[in-house]
């Protein structure tokens, strides 16, 4: 399995590069890249900025669709990427399990994509999808169709339930995304960051 993470996004409502936040020792994306690390063959950073990376290895690739969202960074990751199953997790969200992403890839297995779907909610952006859903993917972007959730009517999906994911994760910080300043520093706090 590879690893994406979506790292392209505007960060319009944090209003900086939520990537490059300073988390722990390092900043948000070398966060989650080091978790990626151990349990993924390659992991591929989609961003459409060019970025300094302390780790060797890290694949980038940028958008073809540009201003497209988040799916637009799934279709330019997942074409990248040479496996046929892939983590695909926003680069905000640094509360990584490496035991739940393994999980996920076995409970995909059979499937072409494992979402976390918790308390009447998708979890699209912390999810194991088959690169067989590319096709569907360019689909829905050539007819300006944006929601990952319009994906999955047409894919074999495989809902990770809250029972499954808790016995990693207690409080299910796994699923926690930073998108404002007062998500930031709320979640910096839990980890005892500054």
């Amino acid at each position: 399995m590879n690893g994406i993470v979506l790292a392209g996004g505007l960060s319009t409502r944090m209003g900086r590069d939520k990537a490059s936040l300073p988390w722990g020792k390092s900043d948000l994306l070398h966060t989650i890249l080091q978790q990626l690390v151990p349990v993924c063959e390659t992991v591929i950073v989609v961003t459409n900025s060019p970025r300094e990376i302390g780790i060797e290895g890290i694949q980038f690739v940028a958008d073809h669709y540009c201003r497209c969202g988040p799916l637009a960074g799934m279709q330019a990751g997942l074409t990248a990427s040479g496996q046929d199953y892939n983590f695909i997790v926003a680069c905000d969200m640094p509360f990584l399990s490496t035991a739940a992403i393994t999980y996920m890839e076995q409970a995909a297995l059979g499937y072409q994509a494992a979402v976390p779907f918790v308390e009447d909610y998708f979890h699209p952006l912390h999810a194991v999808y088959h690169r067989d859903c590319l096709l569907q993917i360019d689909k829905l972007l050539a007819e300006g169709r944006y929601r990952i959730a319009d994906l999955y009517p047409y894919i074999r999906l495989r809902q990770i339930t809250k029972k499954e994911l808790v016995q990693f994760d207690e409080e299910l910080k796994m699923l926690s995304n930073v998108n404002t300043p007062d998500e930031y520093r709320l979640q910096a706090a839990r980890q005892g960051n500054h």
